[in-house]
């Protein structure tokens, strides 16, 4: 009788556990999923553990706590294996792949993706997973330098996205794939990627990924010289949403960029320094988040004609990067 109370008071620790990642409960899931864990057998009840598991990756990711993702992803591949299925060995590796991409490990991002597209073969044609793997597969080529061999592949994707009827996860995809049209230089088929992206996009399923979908799509276009009104939409959307949540430093550091960007494109490089100068004055935390505002700040300067204040905002890039390092 104990064990069967006990066994039931578990499964209604998993439940609430999966029902806040639903919800997008993120630093619930982190702050209860390993309680879980450390309450279910993962021998007897490896379903459970397994879902807690990637309930906890995943919000781990959301979170930017990247040591906890890498340590959580490195044992989803003993229980998937304990479970005998190749969906979740492929599952896994992809969190696998995600978790080192996140903390720059780029090679072995791309070898666990590469692993998990050998393994997809075993799979049915119509499984969904396929849509995972080449979201994951495309983002580490493109990280380890690789733009064209995802872009080649780019259509295996777009073309697999009828697998999924989860509009949540379709416009992550469409997200992948616009990033990687902006890369290749088609700006164009980027900006329309995004907007399905952002037509599937709920902002009350997962607030932080819309607000990050919305500030990245922004940076992104402002990159390729596009500033209309669509594109302040998107910065505005962003700032809300940060606003609502307790963004991390990395979301502000990015938002600063997106927001100095946005002033330089209007043919105001004074004010996006200024903007750049406010925040990092303030910024007290992570100091490699801020290598990306530096090395921005160092182009408008030399665009002003000030190429020694440039090599210095140059040098403090490399210096944060070290310092975080």
């Amino acid at each position: 009788m104990d064990h069967f109370r006990h066994g039931s008071a578990a499964q209604l620790k998993v439940a609430e556990v999966l029902r806040a990642a639903r919800d997008g409960e993120h630093e619930k899931v982190t702050l209860q999923g390993p309680q879980v864990l450390a309450q279910l057998d993962p021998k007897t009840e490896a379903s459970s553990y397994w879902l807690v598991q990637e309930a906890l990756c995943s919000a781990a990711h959301a979170v930017d706590d990247y040591e906890l993702m890498c340590r959580v992803a490195d044992q989803m591949k003993q229980t998937a294996g304990q479970l005998n299925r190749t969906d979740l060995t492929i599952k896994a590796l992809l969190a696998q792949s995600t978790a080192r991409r996140c903390v720059g490990d780029d090679a072995n991002a791309l070898s666990l993706a590469r692993q998990a597209q050998c393994l997809v073969r075993e799979l049915d044609d119509q499984s969904p997973v396929r849509v995972q793997l080449y979201q994951v597969l495309l983002a580490a080529l493109v990280e380890a330098g690789h733009p064209d061999e995802a872009w080649q592949l780019h259509q295996h994707l777009a073309g697999s996205l009828h697998l999924v009827a989860d509009g949540q996860e379709q416009g992550k995809a469409y997200w992948t794939l616009g990033n990687l049209a902006f890369m290749v230089c088609e700006p164009d088929l980027g900006v329309h990627y995004h907007q399905r992206a952002a037509e599937l996009l709920v902002p009350a399923q997962d607030m932080v990924l819309w607000a990050r979908f919305n500030r990245a799509t922004a940076e992104l276009r402002l990159q390729a010289g596009i500033l209309n009104e669509q594109v302040q939409d998107c910065l505005q959307r962003a700032e809300l949403a940060f606003g609502l949540i307790e963004a991390g430093d990395l979301d502000h550091a990015g938002l600063c960029l997106t927001r100095s960007r946005a002033a330089a494109v209007q043919s105001d490089p004074a004010r996006a320094m200024a903007i750049l100068e406010d925040f990092t004055s303030r910024y007290s935390g992570a100091p490699e988040h801020l290598v990306p505002l530096f090395s921005w700040w160092a182009q408008l300067l030399e665009q002003a004609g000030e190429p020694k204040a440039a090599q210095h905002k140059r040098h403090q890039a490399q210096q944060a990067g070290k310092d975080g390092s």
